[in-house]
């Protein structure tokens, strides 16, 4: 990095006195100032107004007043694409008699910003993520606008050479180089030493697929930071704003990787469930079979990235000693989010996920598919396969849950179970298997298939398991159709699996977090790998 402390001093200075110019109405009072390690952001209340740091970080070059203006306007016209009402143009920060300012015609030109319409607070993903507002419509109209925007991405020699199986060793490789400074700082050497291993395994394994991709034209300018918070949830549009415009080898990628970006944040957010069902939804609607298996790595590379660039803030000199600490937390939980990605199953397994309904196992099952990239097959979603519109309320035992439509059921559970066992060498079976019967058809299927198998079964309180079950029913979210009296009539009938595999089977308590929760079945299945 080539920075002048004393002229980024100065430059936060006349920025801070931003907030104070005469050009801000008084309905946009007051006006918030926020800041990464490349820009800052001054918010009004109806209006908002970005400007570039004066700084040289090797990938981005920000020091000239010309090369500001150019990416001012770089990234008005590349937003534009996935936001184009927001984007409101170019403005010029002047000087008239020593007062910092929007406008002045005798004014002395000293910066250019990015002006742009305010999108409300309580519409944006990160928020509604963090106040447990999204639902699985919403995930899926976020993976409808993206796979639209990449279908018309544009394509061409110069987008494609930076999916190239170099250009993500160099990516790579310079991660590792500008990440080698905070080794005991932000990320251990021991993970360090991990992810670069995995990583290099990775790449040897899969670069002839990164090149047939880049053939495939799955490598498009793309958005290069598909992130929660830069996602706004409108009941009119999906709008996804700020994206790269300072280099175009962090913002032309492979589909794959930008999908992976947000599933990752999802995932760092506390909600690998929804991190799992985006991938599968934006999946089914770019129809890239190759998608899956390439999550794990690109949510590494995406992980690893955020890492780092929480570890550059520790070099900022406008950072209090608290903000410090939390840059430290936060890209350490990003570098052992990266390495648990490339941790992955080596042998072949069926994991089988049971338990009675409103014990967690379809976001137990999604949680763990997400890291460990393997798919889900839940018997709700093909319930409605098979059933459609019948698969709904109904009285126990009734419509589409019959013994005859159970037996169907898991018939086509198992059945495309075991397709995607042969394709991927590993499946995700979502159940509530309440009889020993249907189990012992998933063992069969591992073991003609040569695979390992593991149960693990989800067990939570009836207190909790009615509250969540309330809970689902007052959102009408997901193709659950549970209530508490479904739970009440499965557990008499419920046959218990502990005892039927000896230390293949995890009795598996729900009522921690769905991060703390999920890796702790990522883990345990590591280690009985390990043991077998």
């Amino acid at each position: 990095m080539q920075n002048s402390k004393t002229d980024l001093t100065l430059w936060m200075k006349m920025v801070r006195e931003l907030t104070q110019a005469p050009e801000w109405s008084a309905d946009e009072l007051p006006v918030e100032m926020k800041q990464t390690h490349i820009s800052v952001l001054l918010i009004g209340q109806k209006h908002v107004i970005k400007l570039k740091k004066p700084v040289d970080f090797g990938f981005l070059d920000y020091t000239t007043l010309e090369k500001r203006k150019q990416a001012c306007e770089a990234e008005v016209r590349l937003n534009r694409r996935l936001c184009p009402d927001t984007y409101l143009g170019v403005g010029e920060v002047v000087e008239v008699d020593g007062q910092i300012g929007f406008s002045g015609e005798n004014g002395k030109l000293v910066d250019y910003c990015v002006r742009m319409k305010r999108l409300p607070d309580d519409k944006m993903l990160d928020y509604l993520v963090a106040n447990g507002a999204v639902t699985e419509q919403m995930i899926d109209r976020i993976a409808e606008r993206l796979s639209q925007f990449h279908r018309a991405a544009i394509r061409h020699d110069e987008v494609s050479r930076w999916g190239s199986p170099q250009e993500i060793r160099h990516n790579w490789e310079e991660n590792f180089a500008q990440t080698n400074a905070y080794i005991d700082r932000t990320i251990t050497a021991s993970v360090y030493d991990a992810i670069r291993t995995g990583v290099n395994r990775e790449w040897e394994e899969k670069k002839e697929l990164f090149e047939r991709r880049v053939h495939e034209g799955r490598i498009v300018d793309g958005h290069g930071d598909v992130r929660c918070e830069s996602i706004c949830v409108t009941d009119d549009l999906i709008r996804i704003y700020d994206c790269i415009e300072f280099n175009d080898r962090f913002r032309c990628d492979d589909v794959a990787s930008e999908a992976a970006f947000l599933a990752m944040d999802l995932d760092a957010r506390g909600r690998p469930d929804l991190g799992y069902y985006f991938t599968e939804a934006y999946q089914r609607r770019s129809e890239d079979a190759e998608l899956f298996g390439l999550s794990p790595f690109y949510r590494c590379y995406r992980a690893y990235v955020r890492g780092k660039v929480q570890s550059f803030q520790l070099d900022e000199t406008e950072f209090s000693e608290a903000e410090r600490r939390s840059a430290v937390t936060r890209a350490g939980d990003y570098f052992e989010l990266a390495r648990r990605y490339l941790a992955r199953l080596d042998k072949p397994t069926v994991i089988v996920i049971c338990g009675l309904s409103g014990t967690g196992k379809t976001s137990i099952a999604r949680s763990m598919g997400g890291e460990l990239g393997l798919r889900v097959v839940s018997a709700d979603a093909v319930r409605y396969s098979l059933f459609g519109e019948l698969k709904g309320p109904s009285g126990y035992g009734e419509s589409a849950y019959t013994a005859e439509a159970n037996q169907l059921t898991y018939g086509k559970l198992i059945e495309t179970g075991n397709e995607i066992l042969k394709r991927d060498r590993g499946v995700i079976l979502d159940a509530t298997f309440r009889h020993a019967e249907d189990r012992e058809a998933t063992r069969r299927l591992a073991a003609e298939a040569g695979a390992e198998w593991r149960l693990i079964e989800c067990t939570l309180s009836p207190l909790l398991v009615r509250s969540r079950l309330e809970v689902r029913a007052t959102r009408k979210d997901g193709l659950s159709d549970a209530i508490w009296e479904t739970y009440l009539r499965q557990r008499k009938d419920y046959e218990s699996p502990l005892g039927e595999a000896g230390p293949h089977v995890l009795q598996l308590n729900t009522s921690n977090s769905l991060t703390v929760t999920g890796r702790q079945a990522t883990d345990w299945l590591r280690e009985q790998e390990w043991r077998s």
